[in-house]
């Protein structure tokens, strides 16, 4: 990040659905999923700086890196 450049804090969430055991069996499994490279979880709730929005880092599905071109939509 260049120098000039400030940053703002942002909360970042990401949800999921899973069936597991328990709720540590539940993190465990989203962990892993999360840690997966080749995971499509790539839709992000982020607030900070005075909005709140939806990050979608691969709105078309062919991307699982995130690098391509996101769509950003208000949160609900």
């Amino acid at each position: 990040m260049p120098e000039h450049e400030t940053t703002s804090p942002y909360e970042v969430t990401w949800t999921m659905d899973l069936d597991a055991a328990d709720p540590v069996d539940a993190a465990r499994e989203a962990l892993d999923i999360i840690r997966d490279p080749t995971s499509w979880a790539l839709i992000f709730d982020v607030r900070g700086n005075g909005q709140a929005v939806t990050v979608d880092l691969d709105p078309d599905h062919t991307d699982p890196s995130g690098q391509g071109t996101p769509k950003v939509t208000p949160a609900p």
